[in-house]
């Protein structure tokens, strides 16, 4: 029960402070001079807390900075690249605004303000959509764990019905590429080494994130029970550092390996300690995702990506991304000419002929142009065309694993397998990333109800052998 005591400070002033108690704790409350108002302000704090809405009138004068540190410290579980992330935006855009702010002080109306105006600490100007939505959105947990440890009673970036106005509108998010099986081997043929292509192909086969399969080790991968075991994933921090931990979800899966990388696979591991990681940068280490960019993956992209419009430019035809019947034709008579069978497919050896009819068309090309077009056509001279390809836009290492679940879903794959093979949380994670490509199911599906309806239609002899009867 409340009750209070008579004080006297240091500079021998009396007054009055309330006593009550909370989670089975004596505590004060601040001086009054009045009595009344001192075991007034104890009352609301004990009935508070008999409501569960007590809050720590001390804790709240914590600045938001100091909260963010101890804050961050209980979150040991959480992955480095994410801590890092969030030390990274709570320094660039929350601390200027809100870090020597008590809690206690932060106003909803501020948060609305800051939110709709942060600036960019580069340039001074408001942020991007997404940087203020990331921002907003940790200032909120922020507050949110301040209230779960009653160091506020609510939090001021809510409304009382625990809604968020002050977020930002989401940015629209950049379409996703995907490569069809003939544009993948296009791109895994124009690649410069052994290893390069395997990493490739099971990238777009398996749809392993970038720091799963760096991560991968010979014994992860089973190719007589064609499994590959998903355990650990390297993550880059800011400062180069590798580290390497769990996945992305915190959750271990297996996914299927496709026969027609087993053998590929078997010879990337030969030699190999079961421990040793599957694939290695130059001096044996983890492979780098700048480094196998830089000088394997965007190479072969570039020249995969544009190898039909480099075909008809050697050939002397307009311009066009498709292969079509005009360079059907074409290579047809560039084969019969050099006294090769004639054929529509563009095959390593036609690509040398190829080659020698592109640089008679080279009169007016610079030297650095000359040794370029000589690489792209040595790139291209591992990979085969044929009529109906196409050129692609660039693509990055992350669309790879766009491409094996579009590559799923057209095989026939479920929703639940596609997740399972991502290593998504859940379904609806994969059916909100991928919701256009499972658009083609309601046709087949149409169609599947029309032809299972249709077949249930009698046949003349089934009428002929129950005629109706006449009516009497």
């Amino acid at each position: 029960m409340a009750y209070t005591e008579q004080r006297t400070d240091s500079a021998g002033r009396t007054g009055h402070v309330g006593r009550y108690r909370v989670d089975g704790r004596l505590r004060s409350t601040r001086r009054f001079t009045s009595r009344r108002e001192a075991l007034a302000e104890a009352r609301r704090q004990e009935e508070a807390g008999k409501h569960a809405e007590w809050v720590d009138p001390a804790a709240g004068r914590l600045t938001v900075a100091q909260w963010f540190t101890i804050w961050q410290e209980g979150r040991v579980d959480r992955a480095p690249r994410t801590l890092e992330a969030e030390r990274e935006r709570f320094r660039s855009l929350i601390d200027p605004a809100f870090g020597d702010r008590p809690l206690r002080q932060v106003a909803h109306e501020d948060v609305a303000r800051w939110a709709a105006t942060m600036p960019s600490p580069t340039t001074g100007e408001a942020a991007s959509p997404a940087r203020r939505r990331d921002a907003v959105r940790l200032l909120v947990a922020l507050l949110d764990a301040a209230v779960d440890a009653r160091r506020l009673r609510s939090n001021p970036a809510r409304t009382p019905s625990g809604k968020v106005p002050a977020l930002p509108r989401a940015p629209k998010t950049k379409p996703h590429r995907y490569l069809s099986h003939e544009q993948l081997r296009r791109v895994a043929d124009a690649t410069t080494s052994a290893q390069a292509r395997t990493l490739v192909l099971l990238t777009a086969l398996t749809g392993l994130r970038w720091g799963e399969v760096s991560a991968l080790t010979v014994a992860d991968v089973d190719p007589l029970r064609r499994r590959v075991r998903v355990t650990k994933a390297f993550t880059r921090l800011d400062d180069g550092t590798l580290l390497l931990g769990d996945t992305k979800t915190h959750a271990r899966r297996e996914v299927p390996l496709p026969a027609t990388l087993t053998d590929a696979v078997a010879a990337q591991a030969a030699g190999r300690a079961p421990t040793d990681l599957l694939f290695t940068g130059a001096r044996g280490g983890p492979l780098r995702r700048e480094s196998f960019d830089r000088s394997a993956f965007r190479p072969a992209v570039q020249a995969a990506g544009r190898a039909v419009t480099t075909l008809r430019e050697a050939l002397g035809l307009p311009p066009g991304p498709v292969f079509d019947h005009e360079v059907a034709a074409a290579v047809r008579a560039l084969r019969s000419a050099a006294g090769r069978e004639p054929a529509d497919v563009v095959d390593p050896g036609t690509w040398d002929l190829v080659a020698d009819a592109d640089r008679a068309r080279r009169a007016d090309l610079t030297r650095g142009e000359k040794v370029s077009r000589t690489r792209l056509l040595a790139a291209l001279a591992r990979t085969t065309l044929a009529p109906g390809a196409e050129d692609f836009d660039t693509l990055t290492l992350h669309d790879l694993r766009h491409t094996a679940a579009s590559l799923a879903i057209s095989g026939g794959a479920t929703v639940k397998a596609v997740q399972r093979m991502l290593g998504h949380e859940s379904p609806v994670l994969t059916l909100s990333t991928y919701a256009g490509l499972f658009e083609d199911d309601l046709d087949e599906l149409g169609d599947a109800m029309s032809a299972a309806f249709e077949s249930t239609a009698p046949t003349v002899a089934t009428i002929h052998r129950f005629p109706l009867r006449a009516a009497r």
